[in-house]
């Protein structure tokens, strides 16, 4: 029998907006280059991936309010959000199109992993990850809170007590801190760079900053006695792992300076951490702007689909 780790990934979490996209250091079409890379490494089909719906305003109103939602139809919010000033030209139905909707469907995709690794312990969303936004307003890039969106979902339907999220992108996860702060049952421990963005950092649960231009050895010694002590710590039903790749020493939005096989290792090292336990985790991709992104994404999930994906019996 094979059972493979569930992949979530559509087309359409490929980002192209007029060539606004060009204006910002994120490179929209990494989604897409994990798949392929994956593919192409033989450790998928075409037809292995699942394709998940995008999150419903039913579910989005889960987390966020009303009037911010309202808000997202001002292509001047947007434009703030997406730190591309350009985008307030542009008429806001095509920005939802454009942009809004391949953020609502990654969000369905944390969902479906959230909701895939309760069943068989682990999922990857090649997208989501969206920590910047809060109840009320969206930043960094980040508009829709997936993360807590999907947690609360599941919390309300009985399918888990407690969660943590482990949250190693290079920036504090502020809007997931703020919006999960006082459910008494939703917790966050966060490795960042306390040098960079946002500005002020907020409370959280287990904050481990790290001083600018920290290195590879270093962040791994202070991942490697956080989560294990975060896990022990609070006993979570549920473990969300936002995967940033900003970490790496090539992102021009951070300063630390963690290299590919690092950033590789930290991976292996947090899910394992997981399945060691027990503990279903859904991992999400979050934030990563340099040009080794995609690649340094899916070298690391080669290398836990190879651990953990389950050959012919």
């Amino acid at each position: 029998m094979t059972e493979l780790v569930p992949l979530i990934y559509a087309s359409h979490y490929n980002i192209s907006a007029f060539g606004l996209e060009h204006l910002h250091p994120f490179d929209g079409q990494k989604y897409s280059k994990i798949r392929k890379h994956l593919i192409r490494a033989g450790l998928r089909t075409p037809a292995d991936f699942v394709k998940p719906l995008e999150l419903s305003k039913e579910q989005l109103l889960k987390v966020h309010t009303a009037e911010y939602l309202e808000s997202l139809k001002d292509s001047g919010v947007l434009a703030k959000i997406f730190e591309v000033f350009a985008a307030s030209v542009i008429p806001s139905p095509l920005l939802d199109w454009r942009i809004l909707h391949p953020m609502r469907l990654a969000g369905g995709g944390t969902l479906i992993a959230c909701r895939l690794a309760l069943k068989s312990g682990l999922a990857i969303n090649l997208g989501g990850g969206y920590h910047h936004a809060d109840r009320n307003h969206g930043g960094g890039f980040c508009v829709y809170s997936d993360v807590p969106i999907a947690v609360t979902l599941l919390h309300q339907e009985g399918q888990i007590g407690k969660v943590l999220i482990i949250d190693t992108d290079a920036h504090q996860g502020n809007g997931f801190a703020n919006v999960l702060r006082n459910t008494g049952w939703a917790h966050v421990v966060d490795l960042f760079d306390e040098s960079i963005y946002p500005f002020p950092k907020v409370l959280e649960d287990v904050s481990v900053p790290l001083p600018a231009y920290t290195n590879g050895n270093r962040y791994l010694t202070a991942l490697e006695q956080a989560v294990p002590e975060a896990i022990s710590r609070f006993q979570p039903d549920l473990i969300v792992y936002n995967a940033g790749s900003d970490v790496l020493a090539s992102d021009p939005l951070s300063s630390l300076k963690v290299s590919p096989e690092e950033m590789c290792q930290r991976d292996l090292f947090v899910v394992s951490q997981c399945r060691e336990r027990g503990i279903p985790l859904a991992m999400v991709l979050a934030g990563g702007y340099s040009i080794e992104s995609a690649s340094s994404h899916a070298r690391s999930i080669e290398a836990i689909l190879s651990k953990y994906d389950r050959g012919p019996a």
